[in-house]
């Protein structure tokens, strides 16, 4: 476990201490380019150490952005804190905000419905987007994988935004950046829902009060119950075992 004021490692992963606004203008200006970026939260901190095949997918992305309150404040009971807070979903919305006034950008998408597409299109209207949704189970297809990254090769987009859900999106850029495609891999999940208004965030209060996971139970209790009521509770184990590592004395 280490810190700097850049980087946070914690939990076994590097954390990206930046900010918002740094963030999407940098991903804007190509400084990302063939660079895979994950949101880590609680769930995949969970799995990254539970995990050994997501572990080695998701240990092969460059750029790792605290997307967690929860994780963050986890980071501080430490004593080895994450600085930042920059979620998938606040980074993609602020992204097609600024999409708009950057016509001469070029995106793709792989995931979501095109209904859901449509809807964020008609919001911000972007000339140049590609959009794919591959079918369920796609990963374990790897002629679905190479469609995914031939549309992705095909679009020539800067910056690819990749909505298939943790470790699939992860794999599909990993093969992107094995196949040398141009643009900046951006593993997002479900954050082009929220921007589309087929699922609510939580508001800001409930954000800033931890609670967001609650109010994310309570609009999809089917699909997060296990995640979050079972699966949760492991975090405990790995934040003792992180606190215990920091204070035993180095050699």
């Amino acid at each position: 476990m280490t810190q700097s004021d850049a980087f946070t490692t914690v939990f076994g992963i590097r954390f990206f201490n930046t900010g918002l606004n740094t963030m999407a203008n940098d991903i804007l200006g190509g400084k990302y380019n063939h660079k895979m970026i994950v949101t880590p939260n609680v769930d995949h901190v969970i799995r990254y150490e539970k995990d050994r095949q997501f572990h080695d997918i998701y240990a092969k992305a460059d750029v790792y952005l605290n997307d967690s309150r929860v994780l963050k404040l986890f980071s501080q009971a430490i004593g080895n804190p994450i600085n930042s807070l920059v979620s998938g979903s606040d980074l993609t919305a602020r992204l097609f905000e600024q999409l708009v006034s950057h016509q001469s950008i070029s995106i793709a998408i792989i995931g979501a419905s095109d209904e859901v597409v449509e809807k964020i299109a008609a919001i911000y209207p972007i000339a140049k987007l590609t959009h794919h949704n591959p079918p369920m189970g796609f990963d374990s297809d790897e002629g679905q994988i190479d469609k995914c990254v031939a549309v992705c090769q095909q679009a020539d987009a800067d910056i690819i935004f990749l909505a298939v859900g943790s470790p699939k999106q992860e794999i599909v850029a990993d093969r992107l950046r094995a196949r040398g495609v141009s643009g900046c891999y951006l593993c997002i999940g479900a954050s082009l829902l929220f921007l589309a208004g087929e699922e609510k965030r939580a508001p800001e209060f409930v954000r800033r009060a931890n609670c967001e996971w609650l109010f994310r139970l309570a609009q999809s209790p089917k699909r997060l119950a296990k995640r979050y009521l079972v699966d949760g509770w492991q975090i405990f184990p790995i934040v003792l075992k992180e606190r215990q590592a920091l204070k035993r004395p180095r050699a």
